[in-house]
């Protein structure tokens, strides 16, 4: 279906847009060297019924936009609404009130720029990125548990969590996020347990170059044999 005709169907049922519910929406994000990313979804729907459902997704530059899991004729297409941007797409008729849909998509500009102010020096190591990913809730519907996982590019590790939103209720056990392997590649993981509508979920992880690591180890390794030789200088003088 073209993109102005699965448009103009989404204005007739606009009155049921409301009527599932998001259970669950998983996002994967892998990461490249040039900044740009491999993004795949998974999102679970109940009371499904035909008509229109929206998705946030949390990314302004989309292409290549694919769905790899639904119902059988169904198409879905990246709209704009409030500074939004959603999937869109209209469940077709027969659907079962409990279905799973998958798509993937691919994006550019990942990185926030690494940029001081004049006059000002980068807190952050030469080669260093900052990644940031955030969703806001802009349906009706509430998602009731939203997960969002980034594996990092080869070459770059996790220097620090800087954002990790929304803060943590009372009746939730933490960390919001959570520096972990995913796929066996390093990354981070979001997860928060449930978005109503105008509420939002973020991070921001500080990205150096894993080569600091080493460096750093080598410098911690020469400090302390140094600490140790002075300590055992010091133990000798006191003891004569």
């Amino acid at each position: 279906m073209r993109p102005l005709a699965l448009g103009l169907v989404l204005l007739l049922f606009a009155s049921v847009a409301g009527a599932a519910e998001i259970r669950s929406y998983t996002v994967r994000i892998q990461v490249h060297d040039d900044g740009s990313g491999s993004v795949s979804a998974v999102v679970k729907i109940e009371s499904a019924m035909p008509g229109a459902i929206a998705i946030p997704i949390g990314f302004a530059k989309v292409t290549d936009l694919r769905l790899t899991q639904g119902p059988a004729g169904m198409d879905i297409v990246v709209t704009a609404a409030n500074g939004q941007t959603l999937v869109q797409a209209v469940l077709p008729g027969g659907v079962p009130p409990a279905l799973t849909l998958a798509f993937g998509f691919s994006v550019q500009d990942v990185f926030l720029p690494v940029t001081p102010g004049p006059g000002e020096r980068s807190t952050l190591p030469e080669g260093s990125r900052v990644f940031r990913h955030a969703l806001l809730n802009s349906q009706q519907a509430p998602i009731r548990s939203y997960t969002a996982e980034v594996m990092f590019p080869d070459g770059l590790r996790a220097h620090a969590i800087r954002e990790a939103l929304p803060k943590l209720r009372k009746s939730e056990v933490g960390p919001r996020v959570q520096l972990d392997d995913i796929n066996a590649t390093p990354g981070a993981r979001l997860q928060v347990d449930r978005l109503a509508q105008g509420d939002s979920a973020s991070m921001q992880i500080e990205l150096v170059p894993q080569s600091r690591s080493v460096a750093w180890l080598i410098a911690g390794l020469v400090l302390s044999l140094a600490y140790l030789v002075y300590f055992k200088d010091l133990v000798a003088r006191r003891a004569t």
